[in-house]
């Protein structure tokens, strides 16, 4: 009975890992402010804990971890294609 929980446990936290890994950031962040805000109704936060981690993360100049609309990776540079040409002849 106990080996069925541990494995029940362990099932849980890799569907939990899995789909926060999946999620477009817009969602993660979004889902963020909502257990924040939840917590801080049940008084398990304190009141300054509302603002979440993407703006310290776009203020820091580090990518967001998803497509948010942001301007930040445009300024990145493309890294020029290089084309190999080789003889037909030689090996």
């Amino acid at each position: 009975m106990l080996e069925e929980w541990i494995v029940y446990g362990a099932v849980i936290c890799a569907t939990i890992y899995a789909t926060r890994r999946l999620l477009p950031g817009v969602l993660r962040a979004a889902l963020a402010e909502r257990c924040v805000a939840w917590a801080q109704r049940l008084g398990l936060a304190p009141a300054g804990a509302g603002s979440s981690g993407r703006e310290a993360s776009h203020k820091a100049g580090s990518a967001c971890g998803g497509c948010t609309g942001c301007s930040g990776c445009a300024t990145k540079q493309v890294p020029r294609r290089v084309m190999i040409i080789k003889s037909p002849g030689k090996s």
